[in-house]
């Protein structure tokens, strides 16, 4: 055992540091990580495709946080926001290319 690093204060048990209880005592070392509700990732996920700027910030949130949850939530976030984001550029060039080439033919 060689990831020893704390020390229960009620029983004065050694015990790993990714424990979130006390295997001899139960005691609570330290807070559990919150799941994240499916209804929440489905909405962080629909921000993030269809408004591409705004899912940047919830995904780094995330990503920020304790838990592997959070972090595939916050990279999942940030990874759709980034394709949304070049759809859209990609989108909005070409409306604007096709648009100056009928303006082009109107004028010439």
């Amino acid at each position: 055992m060689d990831n020893i690093e704390e020390i229960c204060s009620i029983c004065h048990q050694p015990v790993l540091t990714e424990f979130y209880f006390c295997p001899n005592c139960g005691n609570n070392l330290r807070e559990r990580p919150k799941p994240i509700s499916i209804l929440t990732q489905i909405g962080l996920y629909i921000l993030a495709i269809f408004l591409p700027p705004l899912g940047l910030w919830p995904g780094i949130k995330y990503l920020a946080k304790k838990g592997k949850q959070a972090k595939w939530v916050g990279s999942i976030t940030i990874v759709l926001t980034l394709i949304s984001s070049v759809i859209v550029t990609w989108s909005i060039f070409n409306l604007f290319n096709s648009y100056l080439s009928q303006l082009e033919g109107v004028l010439y």
